[in-house]
């Protein structure tokens, strides 16, 4: 029994020998780099050259059936050397018994292979075999001094055995330890910028999350403040005004007509408002739609206040055959030069034509007296200049122009906006002379 059990339970060195070999993965062949390749056949073609030349390692030193095996020696210690990078560990194994075999045959491919062993396994095997590697040179540098002048008692013998030492084993040792601090640290430097520019990427995701957390609260107040003043303000008028016209009183009122239209106006205004509150709470930004045919009823809200505002609309068919997106920009720059016309010039005239030039491009033209005491002034006295810029950016956006300003004592604002007819056409007579160049290169 204890027979069978020391047969079955090796010693440490055959099974770390074992396992050594059991870490040459099948798939390691197909990762084999070309330079390890060309490496390995270099050494064969080495090994066979000094063996030609019959240069020996050690001069006492030949055993004849290692000798006459160099060959396949040889070849084991240049498969070692293809899974320099792979297998690093089957590579320690097959290169150190091709290092004995090449000692007890007598041959110098003994120090070229010593060197590459080491060399390679400082250099790309794990940080723990890379240190154990390192300190077994010295160990053996140490070792192979001390036997030679324990054997030879010769100082010309240990010098030369030192010489092979430091050339053999301790230089590739710190040759390849250089090489792996270098590659660490250039690892090192590309983790560093990888994680620079990771944290940058998510300072800007975080500040962007910020800016549009931001917008968001700023939405929902702004959505909080129109319900809650304006809403209940526009409320409360359109809920007087309908008393007002429920009761009996209202029926023989004279104003009856002036009430329906205030009741009027304050709905829709309501309606506009809460469409604008379900917009900002929602963060989607569409266009409150207006058409050229409520213009006549806008026309006539200020005429019934009052005001002296003549209108004309000479667009064949009124307008109604345009793109609702451009009866929308012209109803709503309309709208609001009527709305500073009141502001900054009360009491004076006004006047809204709507004309189509020949050039199929649609012309709307609000005009009023200046104010006395304006002094032609461009900047209105009142006011905070949203409604200018909201008419040049609706006249842009429609891929027109708008101009505002005074003229021979009149405040003119003329928006000038093509239509799709217009468009097509532009694009048709910027094609014809492309077209015409074209056949004469041909002809």
């Amino acid at each position: 029994m204890e027979e069978s059990a020391a047969v079955a339970a090796p010693g440490p060195p055959l099974t770390r020998l074992r396992k050594g070999y059991r870490g040459l993965d099948v798939r390691a062949l197909a990762n084999i780099k070309v330079e390890d390749m060309a490496l390995a056949g270099g050494y064969f073609a080495l090994f066979w050259l000094l063996a030609a030349t019959n240069i020996s390692a050690t001069g006492g030193i030949r055993v004849a059936a290692f000798a006459s095996a160099w060959l396949g020696i040889a070849v084991l210690g240049c498969a070692g050397v293809l899974f320099r990078r792979t297998a690093p560990s089957a590579m320690a194994w097959m290169c150190s018994l091709a290092v004995v075999g090449f000692v007890l045959a007598g041959h110098a491919g003994a120090f070229v292979l010593a060197f590459e062993l080491f060399f390679s396994l400082v250099l790309f095997a794990s940080a723990k075999a890379s240190r154990l590697a390192a300190r077994s040179a010295w160990v053996l540098a140490a070792l192979l001094v001390l036997a030679t002048f324990a054997l030879t008692l010769s100082v010309a013998g240990t010098l030369t055995a030192a010489v092979v030492a430091v050339v053999t084993l301790l230089t590739p040792v710190e040759w390849a330890g250089n090489l792996r601090k270098a590659n660490l640290l250039t690892e090192s430097e590309s983790a560093r910028a990888d994680a620079v520019h990771e944290a940058a990427e998510q300072r800007l995701l975080a500040e962007r999350n910020a800016h549009d957390l931001a917008l968001e609260q700023e939405r929902a107040h702004m959505a909080r403040e129109l319900h809650d003043v304006i809403s209940a303000r526009l409320s409360a008028i359109a809920l007087q005004s309908g008393a007002a016209l429920q009761s009996g009183a209202a029926v023989q009122d004279p104003h009856e007509s002036l009430l329906r239209h205030i009741r009027a106006e304050s709905v829709a205004g309501l309606e506009e408002l809460n469409n604008m509150i379900r917009l900002l709470h929602a963060g989607e930004l569409t266009e409150t739609m207006g058409k050229l045919s409520d213009l006549p009823n806008l026309v006539a809200h200020y005429q019934r206040a009052g005001t002296s505002l003549l209108f004309s609309n000479t667009v064949p068919d009124a307008g109604h055959h345009l793109p609702l997106p451009l009866q929308t920009v012209i109803y709503r720059v309309a709208a609001e030069a009527l709305v500073n016309a009141t502001k900054h010039a009360p009491g004076q005239g006004m006047d809204v034509s709507l004309t189509q030039s020949p050039a199929h491009t649609i012309l709307l033209r609000v005009t009023n007296p200046l104010p006395d005491g304006s002094g032609g002034s461009t900047v209105p006295r009142n006011g905070t200049g949203t409604g200018l810029a909201s008419m040049h950016f609706r006249a842009a956006h429609a891929g027109g122009t708008l101009t505002a300003g005074p003229s021979d004592g009149q405040w003119i604002v003329l928006l000038t906006l093509p239509t799709p007819h217009c468009t097509e056409a532009n694009s048709v007579t910027a094609a014809a002379p492309a077209a015409t160049s074209s056949q004469g290169a041909i002809s």
